[in-house]
Parts: C-alpha cells; sequence; structure tokens
C-alpha cells in the first residue's frame, strides 16, 4: 500500500480526469446536434418559406452554417473547460445535448409560424433538473442565439426586431429559470419556477413591444403568439423532465425522493423481510444527510444511497444481527463460510439495484460502501479455532473502495452508526474518540485513495457525526408519578 500523499494525489487526478474517449464522444455528440439543427432549418426554409430576393438562399445557409459552427463551439469549449466534470458521466451532457437540440429545432418551426412563438426559456426549465445553475442558464442563452438566426430568412425588415427581443426575452427567461429559486428541486419550485419564468417573460416583451412602435393588431397578434408560447413551456416543463431522466437513466432530486418513498418496492421489502436493517439504514441516512450538506455533496443522493447500502442483506436477512431474534445462525457455521454470507451482501445488492432499475450512482455504493475492509470478528474467530496462521485476504470483502464523496460518507456513516449503537453509555467524547480511530484506521487501509475526499472533509464528516448525535444527549424532566405524571 502507498501511503505517500503526493501518489495518492497523482492517483486521484488520474482518476477524476476524463479520458480521451469521453472527449471524443462528446465531439460525436455535438456533431450529431449540429447536423440535426443544420437540417431542421433546410427543411424548414426550403420547403416552409420563399426566401427573400435580399439574402439568397444559399448565402443564406453558409451564414447559418458558419453561425451554428461558431456557436456551437463556443459550447464545447464551455464543457470541457469549464464543466470537465461532466465528461466522467456522460449521461449528464448527453441529456443536456439533447435538451439542446430539441429545443432549438422547436424554435426554427415555430418561427415559420411567427417569430415570437419560439421557446426562449424552455430550454432553462428542462436543463436545471440534471445539472447545474449555470449550465441551464448558459445552454438558454446558446439555445435562443442559434434559434433566432432562423430569422435572417425573413423578407421584411421589420422582423429582424424580433431577432434583438427574443435574445433579450432569453436573456431574462434564462436568468429567472435558472436562478429564481434554491436548487433543490421538489414539484411546488419547479412549478413556482416556471410560472415565473413566463410571467417575467411575457412582461419583458410587453415592455419592448410597447417601446416599439406596432400597430394595435400587430401587438395583439404577437401577444397571443407569446401567451401561447409561455403556456405550452410550462406544459412542456413538467412532462418532458420525467421523460428525459427516464431515457438516460439520470437521478434527479425528483428521482431521488421517489426512490427513498417507503413505497418504493425494495425499500417495502426491507421493511417488511429485514425491519432491522430498514432501521439501521434510516440511522445511516440522517447521518449521511447531514455529512453531506456539511462538505456541500448532495444530500438528496446521499440519502438514497443510505437507504440502498445494505438492501443486499434482504436474501439473507436472519445472518445479519440487527435482523436477529435471540437466535444466531452463524453459531453452527465456520468462520469462513460466516465471512462469505457477509460480504455476498454488497454484491447482491448491486444485483438487486440493477434488476429494479436503480440509478448506478446508488448501485454502486452497495458494492463500495465495505471496501476492501477485513472482516473483523470472523477473522477473530478464526484464528482462535486453528493453531496455524490465518491469511486475512480471505476474510476481506470483495467491493470496490470509494470513488466519490458519497460512498466515503455512507462507508463512515455505516460503521459510525453501527459502531455507536453497539457502545454502552455512549457521550460525545467517547463517540469522537472511536470515529477518529474508524476514519484513521480507513486511511492507513487505503479506503479513500481513490476517491478525492480531503483530511479537512473527513474532519468535518466527524464533527458532524459527533455533533449531530450529541443532540440526543440531554436530560428528561423527572415527572412525579404520584400526581399523574410521565417520566418517559
Amino acid at each position: 500500500m502507498k501511503n505517500n500523499s503526493a501518489e495518492k494525489q497523482n492517483k486521484k487526478a488520474v482518476v477524476d480526469a476524463p479520458s480521451v474517449g469521453a472527449y471524443l464522444w462528446l465531439v460525436g455528440v455535438f456533431a450529431i446536434v449540429y447536423a440535426v439543427i443544420y437540417i431542421a432549418l433546410l427543411l424548414r426554409v426550403h420547403f416552409l418559406t420563399d426566401a427573400a430576393a435580399s439574402i439568397s438562399k444559399s448565402a443564406a445557409d453558409m451564414l447559418f452554417a458558419f453561425a451554428l459552427l461558431m456557436l456551437m463551439s463556443a459550447l464545447y469549449l464551455y464543457v470541457v473547460f469549464s464543466r470537465k466534470e461532466l465528461l466522467n458521466d456522460l449521461k449528464e451532457p448527453s441529456a443536456l445535448m439533447c435538451i439542446f437540440a430539441l429545443v432549438v429545432v422547436a424554435n426554427i418551426f415555430l418561427s415559420h409560424l411567427n417569430s415570437y412563438a419560439m421557446f426562449v426559456g424552455l430550454a432553462a426549465l428542462l436543463a436545471l433538473p440534471f445539472s447545474k445553475k449555470r449550465d441551464a442558464f448558459v445552454l438558454n442563452i446558446f439555445a435562443c442565439l442559434i434559434s433566432t438566426f432562423a430569422l435572417i430568412y425573413e423578407t421584411d425588415l421589420g422582423h429582424y426586431e424580433s431577432i434583438a427581443f427574443s435574445i433579450i426575452a432569453g436573456l431574462v427567461g434564462g436568468t429567472i429559470g435558472a436562478y429564481s429559486f434554491p436548487m433543490a428541486m421538489t414539484r411546488t419550485t419547479s412549478v413556482l419556477r416556471s410560472f415565473l419564468t413566463g410571467a417575467c417573460t411575457i412582461a419583458v416583451y410587453m415592455v419592448l413591444l410597447c417601446a416599439y412602435t406596432l400597430g394595435i393588431e400587430t401587438f395583439n397578434a404577437n401577444i397571443m403568439y407569446i401567451g401561447i408560447s409561455v403556456a405550452a413551456q410550462l406544459l412542456l416543463a413538467s412532462t418532458l423532465v420525467p421523460v428525459i431522466e427516464s431515457i438516460f437513466n439520470i437521478t434527479t432530486d425528483y428521482r431521488l425522493v421517489e426512490l427513498t418513498n417507503h413505497k418504493a418496492p425494495l425499500i417495502r421489502r426491507l421493511i417488511v423481510e429485514a425491519p432491522g436493517t430498514f432501521n439501521h439504514s434510516l440511522a445511516v441516512a440522517n447521518f449521511a444527510e447531514i455529512c453531506a450538506n456539511a462538505i456541500g455533496e448532495d444530500p438528496f443522493l446521499a440519502r438514497a444511497c443510505a437507504y440502498y447500502h445494505d438492501i443486499g442483506k434482504l436474501n439473507n436477512a436472519t445472518y445479519f444481527t440487527e435482523n436477529q431474534a435471540g437466535y444466531n445462525p452463524h453459531d453452527e457455521l465456520l468462520p469462513e463460510v460466516s465471512a462469505e454470507i457477509i460480504r455476498q451482501h454488497t454484491e447482491d445488492g448491486y444485483d438487486l439495484c440493477k434488476e429494479h432499475r436503480i440509478p448506478e450512482e446508488i448501485a454502486r455504493v452497495t458494492i463500495e460502501h465495505h471496501g476492501t475492509l477485513p472482516i473483523m470478528y470472523f477473522y477473530n474467530k478464526a484464528k482462535t479455532l486453528t493453531d496455524g496462521d490465518v491469511d486475512i485476504d480471505e476474510y476481506r470483502y470483495h467491493g470496490d473502495i470509494p470513488k466519490g464523496k458519497i460512498a466515503a460518507i455512507i462507508m463512515i456513516c455505516d460503521s459510525a452508526e453501527a459502531a455507536i449503537r453497539a457502545m454502552d453509555n455512549p457521550d460525545g467524547e467517547r463517540v469522537d474518540k472511536l470515529l477518529r480511530s474508524m476514519i484513521d484506521e480507513r486511511i492507513k487501509l487505503g479506503q479513500f485513495d481513490d476517491c478525492a475526499i480531503t483530511m479537512r472533509d473527513l474532519t468535518t464528516l466527524r464533527e458532524a457525526i459527533v455533533g449531530s448525535y450529541s443532540g440526543l444527549f440531554h436530560k428528561r424532566i423527572k415527572y412525579n408519578l404520584k400526581r399523574g405524571g410521565s417520566n418517559d
């Protein structure tokens, strides 16, 4: 095992760096999106409109092709240099580019109906559940810029004000759609965000149209199209997100909340078949959520991973202490057999998750939360039953060490909850000492070598667990039972 900190940092850099294949995949995705958008524009222009004499079709085609290439290149550079981490999981950039292409193509054909019928805020509303706020904002701006180039084919110079108006409305709509509410995604905030984005878009258009000299009939017609467009955006924002989520199997906050619902199939089985494991998972989830918030990780994902980290125990529930009621079947087994049953729950958990289409980032935690740690109880038991040496590697978990901070959080919280529960009269000081020992042991065993968690993060996690657990220590008021009080 390598203990040199520089070597560990180099190893983390290699793990976190996107592969050459990821860059090539992204280039391929952008090329496909480019082709789809350009073909959509050609179909719209050459089959639905008569191009103007002032700008020939071929010249306009070349102009749009060049502008599209420049804007798509700029968007690619944004992803590569500002959001390189997206390349570590290609589902997310693929979903974002699918949204981008869908909105731009829709706008290209809607612009033929009326330039004010285009969706100027839809890209932000669709992208936000799948990525960060700035990604949603940037994607929406690029979608608006490319969409407005479809208007260069219009013959009347009076139409060119709609280019500026659409870009301004898109800038406002993207900002409101991305930044108007906290990042935590709930159905209520999503509906409110959509309504606020639509209301602000209509208001911006009305101000711009009022400032621009138009006849009353033209003004009313434009406002009608804007209203229809905004209403359609509200509907599409709520209906397309779950479709995209299902197609790309991406874990949005909506999905994570659904997965932790006690009516979810695997959770319902856990409640019925392994109630002790379920209660343990709830306690781990509480710790994990607090820890994730403390170091800036996704608390929804941490809670979901905690709920499913021991789901593999369903296959042999009675072989785990928390589900036993006096009788322990391990008393009748050889330690190597017991160890195999215990460590099998990580692989069984992964298989169950894949069978029920649980997202990969949650499924992976089932085989990472024990890493390659030894099962010391059965290893020590084996040593007492033999006079020879016992190979500790035969008593290790067969999983992978954590690849991300969430998996590291679950590893710590899982062991901490079980160890604290087994302590007699635990207090804050003893819990802190226990956690220090556990974390130090896992560092020495190289369990955090493949994830980007830092010593500062580990200290923060320890303090968060101690702080949350210390809240359980308080003196209860003693009531006089003779007067009908209660002391429970």
